[in-house]
């Protein structure tokens, strides 16, 4: 009995198993002139020429690392710094009202009396209420309090670009009270950080854009 030559393919009109098959150029893909083919210079071939990248275009930014790219432009840090200066103005006005009424009705005393007292109390229970409404509430609902929508800004999730939501702004707003009175760094983080974050945003993952 004769032994087959060691080249012989199986069966004979189809390729064998050594290799491509006639006219087959690797494992790039199809030869060139046949569907899904693609010659270098004609549509397609730069697929096989450069890298592809199964992730598409975007993305990712500069600063921002592969695979995250911000919700919108992100706010800078003097706009930043109104929004907030406006939202304490706004909270300031009841205690400043209780303050005035205050000295009016015991101005002639030394001391602050029951009526002036009350007043004075009454203002800063009305302070601390507008700020919870403004800066919880309003923009845990909106992700904008009265000193951003005025400027134009919104917090969002930085991953996302969905609200961050009342508990999340809740928790947002006590970090941001508490790291501003440990280090007033807390405040001037954004000016050297990639996303523009305070230790608050990170704490959340916000980021805070511009609309």
């Amino acid at each position: 009995m004769s032994t087959p030559p060691s080249n012989a393919q199986y069966p004979p009109s189809q390729p064998g198993y050594g290799g491509p098959p006639p006219g087959h150029t690797g494992y790039g893909g199809p030869p060139p002139g046949q569907p899904g083919g693609y010659a270098p210079g004609q549509p397609g071939g730069q697929y096989h020429q450069q890298g592809y990248s199964p992730y598409g275009q975007g993305g990712y930014g500069p600063g921002y690392g592969y695979g995250y790219a911000p919700p919108g432009q992100l706010a800078g840090w003097p706009i930043r710094v109104g929004a907030s200066l406006l939202d304490g103005l706004l909270a300031a006005i009841p205690a400043i009202s209780g303050g005035v009424v205050a000295l009016v009705i015991d101005a002639d005393q030394e001391q602050l009396g029951a009526g002036g007292g009350i007043a004075f109390a009454l203002g800063y229970l009305g302070s601390f209420g507008i700020a919870v409404w403004n800066r919880v509430i309003q923009q845990g609902r909106t992700g904008q309090s009265v000193g951003k929508k005025v400027t134009g800004l919104k917090v969002v999730h930085a991953e996302t670009g969905r609200l961050i939501g009342i508990g999340s702004t809740l928790g947002r707003e006590f970090c941001a009270v508490l790291f501003n009175n440990i280090c007033t760094l807390n405040v001037l983080w954004p000016l050297w950080d990639e996303k523009q974050q305070t230790w608050h945003d990170k704490v959340v993952n916000d980021v805070v854009i511009r609309l």
